[in-house]
């Protein structure tokens, strides 16, 4: 089960460097997920697609989605991420950008991840509220 079913979303903020996404649950717990790229790769959250019925929404179920997969040169890969509410659907998608070889991933709390080992895709996490699709 993902960290987000069951919860309710009251806001939703994205990080000023679009690579962390913090979500406001339930009684003010904060759900933060982060985009990382693998070693020689940057990622970041490119669009978010709000409930058609607004917040607060509660998480029924959240699945990872095929976009467009791979641009031509393989540089660019496009992700994506859907949390069904029962307001409507919020779609996340992220982008990585590489030498073609590295990939990218949103972090949720629980997922391990090697944290930037790097010193890449470290967020400064100056969150701003969502009011609309960004």
């Amino acid at each position: 089960m993902h960290c987000l079913e069951g919860k309710t979303i009251t806001q939703i903020e994205l990080a000023s460097d679009k690579k962390a996404i913090r979500f406001t649950v339930d009684a003010d717990e904060w759900i933060i997920a982060k985009a990382f790229g693998d070693c020689c790769s940057d990622t970041w959250i490119e669009h978010i697609e709000l409930p058609a019925a607004g917040l607060p929404a509660k998480v029924l179920s959240v699945v990872d989605l095929d976009l467009l997969g791979s641009t031509d040169d393989d540089c660019l890969k496009v992700y994506g991420f859907k949390i069904a509410t029962d307001k409507g659907d919020i779609i996340i998608d992220y982008r990585n950008e590489s030498n073609g070889y590295c990939g990218g991933d949103l972090y949720w709390p629980g997922d391990y991840h090697s944290g930037g080992v790097y010193g890449q895709n470290n967020s400064t996490e100056e969150y701003a509220p969502l009011t609309g699709d960004v």
